[in-house]
């Protein structure tokens, strides 16, 4: 699957195009592509801004909100999300803006496509209140703007509004990924109280037989909408998550999940790809194919097109030429990291591989080490995790027995772009 775009063309000659090739790749074909490589920088933050000035879906501090998974117009996070995206570009190592901490991997749910799958420890403590008060200072003092938790269950966590509230809002946005079933009046009001700015409930299904079956836990379903709609009129930006694999996608599931949306009137949708990690590491069988990618990828593109409520941040979109253009991609180890239960600092919550504990040396350190490392010291167009070749160096040779995240000690040192894969 080749497919090129064309930004402008003169006389039958592309001047500005560009192709994405079969591994996902995307390389500039017009004449004025070396010029737009040079001015990078300022056609992202153009492109960015024209994203932004698409949508309204509320106002925070009185500041338009344009995503729920970034922070306001206006506010003075953004301006400091510009300013890290700024100085990845003037620095000799980049900064991140986002952290996803998965505070808890203690779950009443039973998923059998959990990304969190084979993390869970019982030889390792969790981090108490006090180092994971430590991670959110650091995180900030790194450029962090945005801070997921997630887990597991994160209000299975005893400390999770202490955790929330701790979160210096003047710097970074405090979200929230949960599958749900306690969001209780009296926890809905503490989250408002915490000052959290959005939340995103996990739905796999809009029939609630079937999202319950998949998650086995009956009820779940009613008492996830429950919770949703509370958080809703509280004030709380609210929205769904929920991913893409081939089976559910040929159903169509991406727009059923959407109509779902706009009939709760939520203010966002992710759509994540079915990455095979945590309990299906190894299992490559609903990956999607590249006609289902471009299927996700239309559906979502016309969205943002014609500002339509709620947008669809599907991962197909964030793969795309467009996307790539405004400096997204790939943001493993790119503008964001995760953060485990136990310390452990890894490229993304679907990479399951360790850089470092922040219990044994300081998080800058792992960040940089990550960063310059040569399967992430350059920005991908494609999700690693999908990429044929970076499996085969850095997640076949995980035993299927392994604890996760995986040290990259254990791994080969090497540019999986590059690097020959032995016969």
């Amino acid at each position: 699957m080749e497919k090129e775009q064309v930004f402008l063309k003169i006389f039958g000659r592309n001047l500005i195009s560009f192709k994405m090739l079969d591994d996902g790749e995307i390389i500039g074909t017009g004449i004025l592509n070396p010029l737009i490589k040079k001015l990078r920088l300022l056609v992202m933050l153009i492109l960015q801004a024209g994203f932004y000035k698409n949508y309204n879906l509320g106002r925070w501090k009185g500041k338009i909100v344009p995503n729920t998974f970034a922070p306001p117009i206006g506010s003075r996070p953004q301006l400091r999300a510009f300013r890290g995206l700024i100085k990845s570009h003037l620095l000799p190592w980049r900064v991140p803006i986002a952290m996803t901490f998965a505070v808890t991997y203690r779950c009443q749910c039973n998923c059998v496509h959990c990304s969190a799958g084979k993390h869970l420890r019982k030889d390792v403590p969790e981090l108490t209140t006090k180092e994971a008060k430590k991670l959110i200072d650091d995180s900030q003092k790194l450029g962090v703007t945005i801070l997921a938790f997630t887990g597991g269950e994160p209000l299975l966590r005893e400390d999770i509004f202490e955790l929330i509230s701790h979160v210096d809002k003047r710097k970074t946005m405090p979200i929230m990924f949960t599958n749900g079933q306690f969001l209780t009046d009296e926890n809905v009001d503490k989250l408002v109280n915490a000052g959290l700015y959005s939340i995103f409930v996990s739905i796999d299904s809009p029939i609630p037989e079937e999202h319950d079956s998949v998650r086995g836990m009956p009820g779940l379903y009613e008492a996830a909408i429950k919770g949703l709609k509370k958080l809703k009129e509280k004030g709380v930006f609210v929205g769904l998550s929920s991913y893409a694999i081939r089976s559910n996608t040929e159903q169509g599931m991406y727009k059923k999940l959407h109509k779902l949306g706009q009939k709760l009137g939520v203010h966002n949708i992710i759509l994540f790809d079915g990455v095979p990690t945590g309990n299906m590491l190894h299992n490559i069988d609903e990956l999607l194919t590249w006609k289902l990618r471009d299927e996700i990828y239309e559906f979502s593109a016309n969205i943002f097109k014609n500002k339509i409520v709620p947008p669809l941040s599907s991962q197909s979109w964030q793969n795309s030429i467009e996307a790539n253009l405004a400096g997204i991609g790939c943001i493993a180890a790119n503008i964001q990291y995760y953060v485990s239960a136990y310390g452990e600092v890894a490229p993304c919550d679907f990479t399951p591989i360790s850089f470092g504990n922040i219990r044994k040396e300081p998080l800058k350190k792992i960040w940089i080490r990550m960063a310059r490392h040569p399967a992430y010291n350059h920005r991908s167009t494609f999700c690693r995790m999908q990429h044929h070749k970076f499996r085969h160096f850095y997640i076949d040779p995980i035993p299927d027995d392994a604890r996760l995240p995986y040290s990259i000690a254990k791994l080969p040192r090497v540019d999986y772009r590059t690097a020959e894969i032995s016969k």
